[in-house]
């Protein structure tokens, strides 16, 4: 599956889920408002948001927060520090998805 199947299909779920119970749709949009420019620069919060996707070993987060990061015209010099903050952080458990989100950011054609 590639990239622009993988949001259009999460995109269709999240639409799903919001359609049977309004916490979805108050979620997303408390998620929303979490992540948006306010006293700490959105881009800031997408490397956090990176940071703790590794941690937490999800690829659907990675993807989605790699993708807030090059939005946020964030450096692939940026992103690999996140990436290295989890790792230090979560150990070497974290290091499939260290190497899922290089190999995300190559595809995203983030890397050099």
């Amino acid at each position: 599956m590639t990239i622009d199947e993988f949001n259009k299909r999460r995109g269709e779920l999240n639409n799903l889920m919001s359609e049977h119970d309004d916490f979805f749709q108050q979620f997303g949009a408390l998620d929303d408002k979490a992540y948006s420019e306010g006293a700490i620069p959105k881009k800031y919060k997408e490397l956090m948001g990176l940071s703790i996707s590794v941690i937490g070993r999800c690829e659907e987060c990675i993807l989605y927060h790699l993708q807030g990061c090059m939005k946020e015209k964030t450096s692939a010099r940026e992103m690999i520090e996140a990436i290295k903050i989890a790792v230090i952080g979560g150990g070497s458990i974290t290091y499939p998805s260290a190497r899922y989100a290089f190999k995300i950011m190559k595809e995203l054609k983030a890397l050099d």
